[in-house]
């Protein structure tokens, strides 16, 4: 897994550090990428735009140990804008990913 890079602190609502790191991820059944996550909410591109709101389930892939792993989540979809041909989606998460 690549080591993961403080992202700079917004003047916003945020209260956990965020971390750059582009991971495949999986919400229901649509492919993206991540562009940044926290202990409780991650910021991922997509094709499909989900409607604000909604509850997602989620699965983050990445490797450990030369393995491929897979880390499910779930959480509710607080912010969409478009991106190109795509959309920017955050999610709050339900349980905190790390401490």
């Amino acid at each position: 897994m690549p080591t993961p890079k403080p992202v700079p602190a917004a003047a916003d609502q945020r209260t956990r550090q965020r971390y750059a790191l582009a991971l495949p991820i999986t919400m229901e059944g649509e492919e993206g990428l991540t562009h940044d996550l926290s202990a409780d909410g991650i910021l991922f591109e997509a094709r499909r735009r989900p409607a604000l709101g909604a509850r997602v389930a989620l699965s983050l892939q990445y490797r450990a140990d030369d393995a491929e792993c897979r880390l499910r989540c779930d959480g509710e979809v607080v912010r969409v804008e478009r991106h190109g041909d795509g959309f920017n989606i955050a999610v709050k998460l339900s349980r905190p990913l790390f401490r």
